[in-house]
């Protein structure tokens, strides 16, 4: 039988001071593996306590246990207590930031978008595709200097996290989905804070959010497709291309505090269709990240 062991594994927290690096700090305060041991952020905040620099949005109040953390720069030499960093860094600065953070040979699960179209990180659902996991010694390998510890696994845009679950249980029961258009209402929490202006979104649908079309459509793909090894020895996400899926999503922004919502109609290639409602709570609270 497997056992957990009693010794809590330290975690650094990338971005600690934002919303994203918030919910990771509530979240992780009481976990029963995971103990918080550095908190990263901008050079404006770094050196001083936790909680004099935050402006913490979150309903219970910040965790005692970091309270009084002094806030490090994000540079790696001040997380080497840590075997795990959490990223909650803006898309902007992410992408040095944790690729400095692997190279130090720490194992970096980040909430921003910076790797997901990397050929070798995976972009993890873990109900659906825990096994592209078996991507990060590929990783490790072809990085340069090989690493034996460090890699970047990332999670996936808040809406298509929402609907992979229901599109790979229903591919498991009926087989392969040929088509699939998906209607996004999402949040006003899920732009982020201080948010969309009170009056572009008051009695309005916002009709278009930047990116965030593109990016459901390729991440779904990457997520329900399979790994396929080449000649050489590679591995490499198939991007579903073993049964093609022809993927259409339009992405909304309308008033509603919290919670998204999205119409999924899909047909597959066996014959046969469904349409479905996926509700659900945004989870980190950011679009920014998502």
């Amino acid at each position: 039988m497997f056992h957990i062991s009693d010794r809590k594994i330290n975690v650094g927290i990338l971005g600690a001071t934002g919303t994203v690096g918030q919910r990771f700090i509530a979240l992780l305060a009481s976990h029963p593996y995971f103990v918080v041991r550095s908190l990263g952020a901008s050079e404006r905040s770094a050196g001083k306590p936790y909680s004099k620099v935050v402006n913490w949005k979150q309903t219970d109040p910040i965790p005692a246990a970091v309270r009084d953390l002094i806030v490090n720069p994000c540079a790696p030499e001040h997380f080497a207590d840590c075997t795990v960093v959490f990223s909650g860094l803006d898309a902007d600065v992410a992408g040095d930031i944790e690729g400095a953070f692997r190279a130090a040979e720490l194992a970096v699960f980040s909430n921003a978008k910076s790797y997901r179209r990397d050929p070798h990180v995976p972009l993890i659902v873990p109900l659906v595709n825990a096994y592209h996991l078996s991507m990060v010694p590929q990783q490790r390998s072809l990085h340069s200097p090989p690493l034996k510890k460090g890699f970047i696994v990332t999670n996936a845009n808040c809406s298509t996290t929402g609907v992979v679950i229901p599109l790979a249980a229903l591919e498991r029961a009926f087989g392969p989905i040929e088509s699939c258009l998906i209607t996004t209402m999402q949040a006003i929490s899920g732009a982020g804070y201080p948010g969309v202006p009170s009056l572009d979104i008051f009695d309005n649908v916002v009709p278009y959010i930047s990116g965030e079309e593109e990016k459901m459509e390729w991440e779904t793909l990457k997520i329900l497709g399979g790994l396929s090894e080449g000649d050489d020895g590679l591995k490499a996400f198939d991007m579903h291309a073993r049964t093609p899926l022809r993927m259409s999503a339009s992405c909304t922004r309308v008033p509603v505090l919290e919670g998204h919502t999205e119409t999924v109609s899909v047909r597959f290639a066996g014959g046969g269709s469904a349409l479905f409602v996926v509700q659900f709570d945004d989870p980190m609270g950011s679009a920014a990240e998502c």
